[in-house]
């Protein structure tokens, strides 16, 4: 498994452990998939799009419509469509954030529950 992979799992497993009231707003985009031209063009036609982030927090805050969350390892950078899906996402009322490694997430995740919901684990 890719060190990408593992944060990723991790992170699921730490929020259904802290936030299980939360768990059904919490979500993961899988748009990292290796496939075929053909899966390629279905998933494209499906409504699959580059850029997006990789998790959804489904939870308006204060201002904010919810929390979209990029998790990166690594040297890993932003792509082109993920800094315009950010920067899109924050005009429409979301706060989106990238990050690097697992704890950063957490951190991102606490911050804004704790910022903006005012919610207490």
């Amino acid at each position: 498994m890719k060190s990408e992979d593992i944060d990723h799992i991790n992170l699921i497993n730490w929020f259904h452990h802290e936030f299980p009231e939360l768990a059904d707003d919490f979500h993961h985009f899988a748009n990292e998939r290796k496939c075929s031209v053909m899966e390629g063009r279905l998933l494209k036609r499906k409504g699959v799009k580059k850029g997006v982030y990789d998790f959804f927090l489904g939870l308006a805050c204060d201002n904010y419509h919810g929390l979209w969350v990029e998790l990166k390892v690594g040297k890993g950078k932003l792509s082109p469509e993920q800094m315009a899906f950010g920067a899109r996402k924050t005009q429409r009322g979301y706060v989106a954030v990238a990050v690097w490694g697992f704890e950063a997430a957490k951190q991102a995740i606490l911050a804004y529950l704790k910022s903006y919901c005012i919610y207490r684990s």
